[in-house]
């Protein structure tokens, strides 16, 4: 008994360990990896298959993922690409003004509006204004996560939730 419980932690260690370095390299996509690592706790007897996918069932999952689903579709439809246009223009101006406009915009939405669909929408449109302005995206990314919790913190309405990335 002993030695299956060390195989199967041993398992879980390599699992685990193998995991941190595909997803710190990116070697292999993401959510490939991550599907990965599900087959793989299944096939070492780490977990049961309906274990396994019993987090898929969670309202949370699907939630987070219809939301990147809408974002991915606003964007192609081009419903805000005219805005991130139009805003590009002030961050080539000026980057900090362009930034705080943004801020109190994410802000102000946030405080009525859940966390993460507004993250999850303007993910792609902070990335396309940074291309066309010149900026780092990764300048971008972080203030929009803080202007959102702070939004969410202020009403009771929008609620400070973890972003998936």
């Amino acid at each position: 008994m002993k030695k299956i419980i060390r195989l199967i932690v041993t398992a879980t260690l390599i699992i685990i360990g193998v995991a941190i370095i595909l997803f710190a390299t990116e070697l292999i996509s993401i959510d490939l990896v991550s599907l990965l690592i599900i087959v793989l706790l299944v096939v070492f007897g780490v977990n049961t298959a309906q274990e396994s996918i019993d987090g898929f069932s969670n309202k949370a999952t699907i939630t987070t993922a219809f939301m990147f689903i809408l974002s991915a579709t606003v964007l192609k439809t081009g419903a805000l690409q005219f805005m991130a246009h139009r805003v590009s223009h002030i961050f080539k101006y000026n980057f900090h003004i362009g930034m705080a406009l943004m801020m109190v915009l994410i802000s102000i939405m946030s405080a009525f509006i859940n966390n993460t669909p507004i993250v999850a929408i303007f993910i792609p449109v902070l990335i396309q204004i940074a291309h066309s302005s010149g900026q780092s995206p990764t300048k971008m990314l972080i203030p929009l996560s803080f202007a959102s919790i702070f939004g969410g913190s202020c009403t009771l309405i929008g609620t400070s939730t973890n972003i998936l990335i």
